[in-house]
């Protein structure tokens, strides 16, 4: 390493930083023993980020050098590691089998500052798969970019098995049709809690930020300031509850000032969607999506409408939801046909703001956003019965909608 390589990482790190540098860059193994290694910065530093993730302590930092390194990387639940990229590096997962990007099982952990790509599963995934390990919390996904990843299913065919689960389909409550797998998203908590997503880029993949809860509860995420889109398959951020209300639940999240745009375009994804594939009957048996915030979004140009909240049986939970001080442009451009098993009048089939339609009574906070350019502001649908109560209506801006609200019951 040159002086001036090593006077940038002084600047880059301060004093203390400098002595752990000096010992990792002078042998490698020996830097097992400190707070700091360095990959891909020259001689004697790791090759590859998953070496120095097998070598670092736990609360260590790894900093990673530009270049592209061909590697799936695990961080294991035993380590809480702060990652590091200088000058955005690259981790092109392509080739490396049936695996995320990057997977984070350890709370406390930070992925920030690169470019993932090319990956089967998610660019990164935060937990493991569904029904393994407990959940993870405080984790921090920051200032990356997730490109073209979701490989196992580049087309979104309905696959009905796949040597990674998150591509396959996911059955709903008939007579609902299933869910073509996603492959897990671009970024996916999985089971995480008070942890953030925060200034990523997010375009190219199957769909956007994934949200479900398999393992546990998933609550008190903030996902904001991120740019979610040309995700054609599938929504820019999915709120998907796959446990029933007693063992998971998805609530107290917060979406908040993104740029949510040209998503789920090819395979009817929404802006923001809430809903659930789990069927209930009594209450709180089935899914549970609620108590989340949309709030200060640009959400523009996506399949479904900009929010989009599904739910395709009685006795799920997708109650509590606030959208609140949005702009909505055109949204619904890939007519909203989930529901046509209840009959022609539940297609909503002109570009709208705002979709709910369901078969559980919820209520839903929808207030002072602006919903501009669409045939219809606010669609909803109570189906066979459903009472939709929505507060907030009179505060919304409508701007060239022909029907601010549309209400279409049994």
């Amino acid at each position: 390493m040159t002086f001036r390589f090593r006077r940038f990482f002084v600047a880059l790190l301060g004093s203390t930083a400098l002595v752990a540098a000096c010992v990792a860059v002078s042998a490698g193994p020996a830097a097992a023993l400190t707070r700091t290694l360095f990959v891909g910065c020259g001689f004697n530093t790791y090759p590859t980020v998953g070496a120095a993730v097998l070598a670092a302590p736990s609360g260590a930092t790894i900093l990673v050098c530009p270049g592209t390194y061909h590697e799936s990387v695990v961080v294991p639940s035993t380590k809480t590691l702060t990652i590091r990229g200088i000058a955005e590096p690259v981790i092109d997962a392509g080739g490396t089998g049936p695996n995320p990007g990057v997977q984070v099982l350890s709370s406390g952990t930070v992925i920030k500052g690169f470019t993932v790509e090319n990956a089967f599963g998610e660019g990164i995934l935060v937990g493991s798969g569904p029904g393994a390990g407990p959940a993870i919390s405080g984790v921090s996904i920051e200032n990356n970019t997730i490109i073209n990843d979701d490989q196992g299913n580049p087309t979104n065919l309905p696959l009905v098995s796949s040597a990674y689960g998150e591509c396959a389909e996911t059955p709903q409550a008939a007579p609902a049709p299933p869910i073509p797998g996603d492959c897990g998203e671009g970024i996916h908590l999985l089971s995480a809690n008070n942890s953030t997503v925060v200034n990523n880029r997010v375009y190219g993949d199957s769909g956007g930020i994934l949200l479900t809860d398999e393992n546990g509860p998933t609550f008190g995420n903030l996902i904001a300031h991120n740019v979610v889109t040309h995700n054609q398959y599938d929504c820019g951020v999915t709120v998907a509850g796959h446990n029933i209300a007693l063992a998971g639940g998805i609530y107290h999240n917060t979406i908040a000032d993104n740029l949510i745009t040209n998503n789920g375009v090819l395979g009817q994804g929404a802006g923001v969607l809430f809903a659930s594939p789990v069927p209930g009957g009594v209450y709180g048996t089935g899914g549970a999506v609620y108590d989340n915030l949309v709030e200060g979004n640009y959400i523009w140009g996506n399949g479904l409408g900009g929010v989009t909240l599904h739910s395709h049986s009685t006795g799920q939970d997708l109650s509590g939801n606030s959208i609140v001080g949005n702009f909505f442009g055109t949204n619904n451009l890939a007519p909203d046909a989930d529901f046509a098993f209840a009959g022609k009048d539940f297609i909503d089939g002109q570009t709208t703001g705002i979709v709910i339609a369901t078969l559980s009574d919820i209520t839903i906070n929808i207030a002072d956003n602006v919903v501009a350019n669409d045939a219809n502001g606010i669609w909803i649908g109570e189906v066979f019965g459903a009472k939709v109560t929505v507060t907030g209506t009179a505060s919304n801006i409508f701007v060239n909608e022909a029907a601010p609200v549309v209400v279409v019951t049994h």
